[in-house]
Formats: C-alpha cells, structure tokens, sequence
C-alpha cells in the first residue's frame, strides 16, 4: 500500500505529516492496532485501514518510526470528510503530535473546498475530546448505542459508553 506524495513538516519538530504517501500497510498498522485492535479485531481493523479514502501518517525522524496515523472517509455527496479512527502511539502521546495531525488535515480540507470533518468518540474519551476540541471541532449530539458491541453474548458483557459525534466547520 505505497501512496502518491503530498508531505507537511514542521521545521521545528522531528515530525513530518504524510498524506497518502510513502508508508505501507505495515506501518499504518504498526501505529493503529494498539490502539483499535481490541475494538475492531485484527480483520476488522485491516478492513477499515483499507476502506478509507485518505491515510495521515506522523514520521517522527528521531526514531524513525511513525507515532500517529488518521484514516479519512470522503462523503462526496455531502462534501465532507469522516475520520474514521484517528491514533498516536502511546508512547508519543502528550506531545502535540495529534494536534500537528488535525491541524494539518484541517488546512488540507480547507484548501480542497470540503464543507466540515466529522467523527465520532466515546463519551468517556475525556483525552480524545479535548484533543479535537482544541482543534475546533464541537459536540453535534449523543449517539447512545454508536459502540455497540456486535460480538457474542457473555455473562460478563458491559454495554460499551455512547458516543459524541463531532463536527468542524471549515
């Protein structure tokens, strides 16, 4: 999975920010199953990773690894753009990678003409939310039942939290 180049870098960081470019499956794998595997599963994930339209990644120089990935759905019919998962490892978290991310696909957008970037997070996210939060993005509504569980039923089965969905207008 090789993509055509478009690259952002930040001249005052060890990060540089790929869009469709550069990174292989692996890598955009290396970063997000970590993080969703326990959500999605490994196929699950797979399936998502290759369903998307745009595929972010962060290449941090000084460990030449990359630390963050976002997967971006396109809804041309309505101009706008769903992210549908969004990570940096954890070992990178804390250190603006995440906003260097959105910030960077925001700009795209923006230059691209798309009307708004959506998503969705749990509620108890409180990490995530203001993340996305500091980028612009606000809370449109609850979804109650958006994470439900489509596994088998056990004994010990917990209902996962509702989810926000969240809109930035460009």
């Amino acid at each position: 999975m090789n993509f055509s180049s478009d690259q952002s870098s930040s001249s005052s960081s060890s990060i540089s920010i790929y869009h469709n470019s550069y990174f292989s499956f692996e890598d955009v794998e290396y970063v997000l199953r970590p993080l969703f595997q326990s959500y999605y599963g490994r196929e699950g994930l797979r399936s998502i990773i290759y369903s998307v339209n745009h595929t972010w990644c962060v290449y941090d120089r000084q460990i030449s690894r990359y630390v963050g990935c976002a997967l971006i759905e396109t809804h041309d019919t309505d101009n706008v753009l769903y992210v549908k998962l969004l990570g940096v490892k954890k070992s990178s978290q804390g250190q603006g990678i995440g906003t260097q991310l959105l910030k960077t696909i925001k700009r795209w957008a923006q230059k691209q003409n798309y009307f708004a970037l959506v998503l969705h997070t749990q509620i108890n996210n409180d990490k995530a939310i203001r993340l996305y939060e500091k980028v612009g993005f606000v809370k449109q509504y609850y979804l109650k039942d958006f994470f439900q569980s489509s596994g088998l039923l056990s004994l010990f089965q917990f209902s996962e939290p509702g989810a926000y969905q969240m809109i930035l207008y460009l």
